[in-house]
């Protein structure tokens, strides 16, 4: 049975990139050293979907891995094994018969009421560019229409998503799934008049 145990606490602050986490594993109890032949990624999920997955570096007997790569996950709970791979194949995944959990707790720009989370708005523009810039037709690039779709207002502990759902016509509709407020408040995406994507409180009003 393979088994792990992180040396330090699993925990950090939304968009601190200055930690490293590192683990030492196990197999039947009997202490295992990784191999540079193969490698190791973390796999974290929250209770719905797997949401990221990272490269580990190996140093000395030791896995690990830098906050820094975690930087754009929201705050909130989440789930992670450590799999060992070789040629392509899992070869075994730490712990056995259970997982590990990484918190992710809100910094300052999250607590003022009324604050939307500039990680989240640059997650989404993030997304809006690559939209823009990636898709082809033809083999040639153009800019599509966006127009904004449903709305679905998740726990806070829940990623914020985008689905995109490509129209006959170019047209790009993009429903959200968007983390509610610690303070209960739910939020949804619009295009203002300065041609930019914003966030605002949803008070169920129409547009």
């Amino acid at each position: 049975m393979n088994s792990i145990r992180p040396l330090h606490p699993l925990i950090q602050k939304r968009t601190e990139g200055i930690k490293t986490y590192q683990f030492m594993c196990f197999q039947d109890g009997i202490k295992v050293i990784p191999d540079n032949e193969h490698s190791y990624k973390a796999y974290f999920s929250t209770v719905e979907s797997l949401v990221k997955v990272v490269d580990m570096k190996i140093d000395g007997s030791l896995l690990e891995f830098d906050s820094k790569q975690l930087k754009d996950l929201p705050a909130g709970n989440y789930r992670f094994e450590i799999w060992e791979v070789i040629d392509d194949v899992v070869h075994g995944i730490y712990p056995s018969d259970s997982s590990l959990k990484l918190t992710v707790k809100e910094n300052l720009l999250d607590l003022p009421e009324g604050i939307v989370s500039s990680l989240t708005l640059d997650e989404f523009e993030k997304r809006f560019d690559e939209i823009a810039k990636n898709i082809e037709s033809g083999g040639t690039v153009y800019n599509p229409k966006f127009q904004v779709g449903k709305t679905e207002s998740v726990d806070s502990d829940q990623p914020a998503s985008v689905d995109v759902l490509h129209r006959d016509d170019g047209t790009m509709v993009l429903n959200f799934k968007i983390p509610k407020g610690k303070d209960g408040k739910t939020w949804k995406p619009y295009i203002a008049d300065d041609g930019y994507w914003h966030i605002k409180e949803d008070k169920g009003e129409d547009e």
